[in-house]
């Protein structure tokens, strides 16, 4: 019975990241969003707090320093200004969550610590609030293990694709942790929702209420679990409404409230909590993009046969209002069906002579490949010679629409790296997961590769894919799209997983270049010449000319390590050999920066690049 349920107790949940680097509303609206919609990091009467830590502020000279005294001596007030000006710009960009959580009885709460080093002031931070759960922006990955070894609580990461994965979910024993030099000045402040109106008690003025602590720290073990600071000094303290479950001695504060009353009001949240609970908003059909509230019905684990007139009435006869697009094996339309599950129907065209060898490729090859990153096949239907596959409806369009047809917003770095990795997570899956055995694709392009408004990456089209279910190359009949074919494939037929590697590989290219497969010179555009983007790209990856590689439109906004990983990685998956080219998981453990090496494969005439 409800009433002998064991209530939930609130506790915080801290969302780690680097404050140096530039966030936006959209970004942090995703996180939470992911949050929330899981349901098993974020419940209600929790309190979310945002944990921004500065490594690099603005001296009054006007350089970038290192947050500590021996930086800044006696100008500590600038330093003070550039955490009080970073805390409001924060919550400034989190209303709009806070007015999401706030009907879910979650507050949120900001706090900005300017210290140095990086991986150690959010170790003090982390622990020093006693979270539940800590989540990790991906900016943080870098030191991950330690995290993961230190850290007690529960631990999640925010991916390059905005989506949060569990990394652990249970707690550990207090760690040993040796002797650490800390410095942090630090202030928190929380976040109303957008519609929030100030009590008659409170002044607003009084709302921006400060909290400084310059301390020299050691992080040392003890029972309590606690850091204990070997000096503290600090600034004058002001009204501070609202302690994010701090109990750190490195920040000895009192919490006061003018007139009695609070910036949240307390028993109203909890009247909504104990009236809503937690609202999840599920359907109990899983989340496909948070950025719209698109979701996939999984109707069984196999694909459905729908009737002809399901797919008649959910598309509304087929109407051009509806038509998605149109290929070799016909058109394809938007649909909607009775549950409003949205699809997306491939129709066979009647004079297509592809058409049954492809219909029978999908619907085997898709009925066992179901993936995050891989476009789900949710059923079919055969009526006499017409042949319809029913997909889940992906809403943002193709890579290849991004790439070279959106010029209003530019993929980022970071965009495209994420697209990058979560093309290899599916192309992964198919190579090596699979049930069934590996799957070929054959037809790997950005075209091929549909995208979520959240960036995630999904692989589609397979109607020219193969299973391999030994371990001989297969020769077959050379289908696929010019410039993404394999030496290999093109010239003889053969067909091997390392046929995706190369495709892939071109892949990659575009990504980091945003050109098109084949580009013409302009000097050679009278005589009809052209140049291939594996034929161009290659010597400028062998003379790491890394900034003549990159769009010119994303100017210098990328991460150069990251860069050369991507570019190297490029570069092994397009060898003439097929034996050179990396297998999925290699090309993933790279990229991620996890393997820096191939031990099984040259180095070719790539340079080593050196992190800084």
């Amino acid at each position: 019975m409800e009433g002998n349920k064991t209530p939930h107790t609130p506790s915080y949940v801290v969302i780690a990241f680097d404050a140096t680097k530039d966030h936006n509303e959209r970004e942090f609206r995703i996180i939470i969003n992911h949050i929330r919609v899981r349901g098993d990091i974020l419940r209600g009467g929790d309190t979310l707090l945002m944990l921004g830590v500065l490594h690099r502020v603005t001296h009054p000279m006007g350089y970038q320093s290192k947050p500590c005294p021996e930086s800044f001596g006696t100008s500590l007030r600038a330093m003070e200004e550039e955490i009080s000006n970073k805390v409001d710009s924060y919550v400034k960009l989190l209303h709009q969550s806070a007015e999401e959580c706030e009907e879910q009885g979650v507050s949120i709460g900001v706090k900005i610590t300017a210290g140095v080093p990086l991986k150690n002031v959010v170790l003090l931070e982390v622990v020093a609030s006693k979270p539940a759960w800590v989540v990790l922006d991906r900016h943080l990955r870098r030191d991950l293990k330690l995290y993961l070894k230190q850290i007690p609580c529960k631990v999640a990461l925010v991916q390059d694709s905005l989506n949060v994965d569990v990394l652990r979910n249970h707690t550990i024993s207090e760690p040993d942790i040796g002797d650490q030099k800390v410095y942090s000045m630090s202030k928190s402040k929380p976040v109303p929702p957008s519609n929030f109106h100030f009590t008659e008690n409170i002044d607003p003025s009084e709302t921006s209420s400060r909290r400084y602590s310059l301390s020299t720290s050691y992080l040392e073990s003890s029972k309590s679990g606690l850091f204990t600071p070997s000096s503290t000094l600090k600034s004058e303290e002001h009204n501070f409404l609202s302690d994010f479950g701090s109990s750190s001695k490195l920040e000895i504060s009192d919490t006061y409230t003018k007139g009695g009353s609070m910036l949240f009001d307390t028993p109203n949240i909890i009247q909504k909590q104990q009236r809503h609970g937690f609202r999840n908003k599920s359907t109990g059909s899983p989340l496909l993009c948070v950025a719209c509230g698109l979701r996939t019905e999984l109707y069984i684990q196999d694909s459905k046969a729908f009737t002809y007139t399901e797919i008649q009435q959910a598309t509304e006869d087929f109407s051009k209002k509806n038509l998605l697009g149109e290929g070799g094996y016909g058109h394809v339309y938007k649909g909607k069906l009775k549950d409003g599950q949205l699809i997306a129907a491939k129709v066979r065209k009647q004079e297509s002579t592809q058409g049954f060898a492809e219909f029978n490729s999908e619907v085997s090859v898709l009925s066992f490949a179901r993936h995050k990153n891989i476009v789900m096949l949710l059923g079919y239907c055969c009526k006499e010679n017409l042949n319809i596959l029913v997909y889940e409806y992906i809403c943002n369009k193709s890579l290849y629409w991004h790439l070279f047809e959106n010029t209003e917003n530019v993929l980022d770095w970071h965009q495209r790296r994420a697209i990058a990795i979560g093309t290899a997570k599916g192309l992964r899956f198919l190579h090596e997961e699979c049930r069934g055995g590996p799957i070929i694709h054959r037809d790997m392009r950005p075209g091929n590769i549909l995208l979520t408004h959240d960036l995630v990456p999904m692989l589609g089209d397979f109607g020219l894919a193969r299973w391999k279910i030994n371990d001989e190359t297969l020769q077959t009949k050379v289908l696929g799209t010019l410039g993404y074919l394999a030496p290999e494939y093109a010239e003889n037929g053969f067909v091997s997983v390392r046929t995706d590697v190369y495709a892939f590989g071109i892949v990659l290219l575009q990504l980091i270049s945003g050109r098109k497969v084949i580009d013409y010179k302009s000097e050679d555009k009278s005589e009809g010449q052209h140049v291939s983007l594996r034929q161009w790209a290659e010597p400028l990856i062998e003379k790491l000319a890394l900034h003549e590689l990159i769009d010119p439109r994303i100017e210098e906004s990328y991460d150069t390590y990251q860069l050369y990983l991507m570019a190297k990685t490029a570069y092994l998956c397009v060898q003439m050999n097929p034996e050179m080219r990396p297998s999925m998981a290699e090309v993933l453990r790279l990229l991620e920066g996890e393997a820096d090496h191939f031990h099984q494969l040259k180095e070719k005439a790539v340079p080593q690049f050196t992190k800084r």
